[in-house]
C-alpha cells in the first residue's frame, strides 16, 4: 500500500490563505522579516528611545495605533527626539542584542531553494548592518529600511522607494507591491506594524506573545505561534511547491 505523501500542497497548508486571484499560479516565493524583537531579542530602536529620546516618545505610538498618524509620521518624531552622534548609538547596542535561535537555519534554507530573505524594518539601517555583518549575513539578505541618519536636531529618516502616496505604514506598502507581482509570501514579526503586512501574507509567522500575536488573535487572525525560526524552515519545508526546489541543483 502506498504511503500517504508527507508534503502539504500550498492551498492545503494550515497557514494558507487565498489571497490570490484563482487565475494566478506564481512561481515565486518570498520570505520577510522583521529585525527588531523579531530578528534579534530586543527591539534596538526601542532601547535607544529608551536610554536617548528627549521627550515623550511614547504617545506617538499611542498616536499611530488609534490610526491618528501614519506609521512613517510616527517613526519620524520619534527617531527626531534622538539627537546623540552615532557612535554612541552604536556602542549603546553593543553586546545588547542577540539573535533568535535558528535565524541562521532559515537563511540557509533560503539559499537553499533559492528564495529571497528580506528584511523589512522600520529600526535604524545603521545599527542594523553591523549586526548582520557581525554575524557574516550581510551579503545573504536584503534589508529593507527607511534611510537613517543621525544629526544634532535628530536622526532623519527617508522612505525613498519604501512608502506610496498616502501609505499609512510602508510595510504594508512593500508587501503589497510584492504580492502585485504574483509572489507568494511567509512573513514573520512580531510588532503591531507588521499586523498590516502578516494580514495580507500567505504564510504567517508571529513572535508567541508578542503585540503582534495578541494583536492577530483579537482579530481572528490565524497565525503560526514561533519562539524559534526553525519553526519557520519546518513549516515552509512541508510546502509541495518548494520540495524539488534547490538552487544548487
Amino acid at each position: 500500500m502506498r504511503e500517504a505523501d508527507p508534503t502539504i500542497h500550498s492551498s492545503q497548508h494550515p497557514l494558507y490563505t487565498p489571497n490570490l486571484a484563482p487565475d494566478q499560479r506564481p512561481e515565486q516565493m518570498k520570505v520577510i522579516s522583521d529585525f527588531d524583537g523579531t530578528i534579534v531579542n530586543i527591539d534596538t530602536a526601542e532601547y535607544l528611545l529608551e536610554r536617548f529620546a528627549k521627550g515623550d516618545w511614547r504617545k506617538y505610538d499611542d498616536l499611530f495605533e488609534r490610526r491618528k498618524i501614519s506609521f512613517e509620521e510616527c517613526l519620524r518624531r520619534q527617531y527626531g527626539m534622538i539627537k546623540e552622534p552615532k557612535q554612541k548609538l552604536l556602542d549603546a547596542v553593543d553586546g545588547v542584542a542577540s539573535f533568535r535561535a535558528g535565524f541562521g537555519d532559515l537563511v540557509a534554507f533560503c539559499n537553499r531553494k533559492g528564495i529571497t530573505l528580506t528584511i523589512l524594518s522600520a529600526g535604524l539601517d545603521f545599527i542594523i548592518w553591523p549586526l548582520l555583518r557581525r554575524q557574516r549575513l550581510e551579503d545573504q539578505v536584503a534589508l529593507q529600511a527607511p534611510k537613517s541618519t543621525p544629526t544634532s536636531d535628530g536622526i532623519l529618516l527617508d522612505f525613498s522607494g519604501l512608502a506610496h502616496a498616502g501609505s499609512s505604514n510602508f510595510k504594508g506598502s512593500v508587501v503589497q507591491a510584492i504580492k502585485a507581482k504574483g509572489a507568494r509570501l511567509a512573513y514573520i514579526g512580531d510588532g503591531f506594524s507588521d499586523f498590516e503586512p502578516i494580514r495580507i501574507a500567505d504564510y504567517r509567522f508571529v513572535i508567541k506573545g508578542s503585540r503582534l500575536d495578541k494583536q492577530c488573535r483579537k482579530d481572528h487572525v490565524k497565525c503560526h505561534e514561533i519562539v524559534s525560526f526553525r519553526e519557520v524552515v519546518r513549516s515552509l519545508s512541508s510546502l509541495k511547491i518548494l520540495e524539488t526546489r534547490d538552487a544548487s541543483g
